[in-house]
């Protein structure tokens, strides 16, 4: 599914960006944080897992309230 930015509403597109950066966040955290990780094993999955479920919650929210928009319908 293909969104044109532009024409979505401002509600879909902060989702979108919040989706986005949980995502980034939670991914880099993966990559970057493995002196965090060995220290603090618990808190790190629960962030990383937090992170990444959030960004699932906002992507497909975005796309409930793109669906809506009257410009995006096939």
């Amino acid at each position: 599914m293909c969104l044109a930015r532009r024409s979505l509403s401002p509600k879909a597109r902060r989702f979108l960006a919040l989706g986005n950066l949980c995502l980034v966040t939670g991914l880099m955290m993966s990559i970057l944080a493995k002196d965090f990780a060995t220290h603090h094993e618990n808190l790190y999955d629960g962030l990383h897992g937090l992170l990444i479920g959030l960004a699932l919650g906002f992507i497909i929210g975005a796309f409930r309230f793109a669906r809506n928009c009257p410009d995006n319908r096939a």
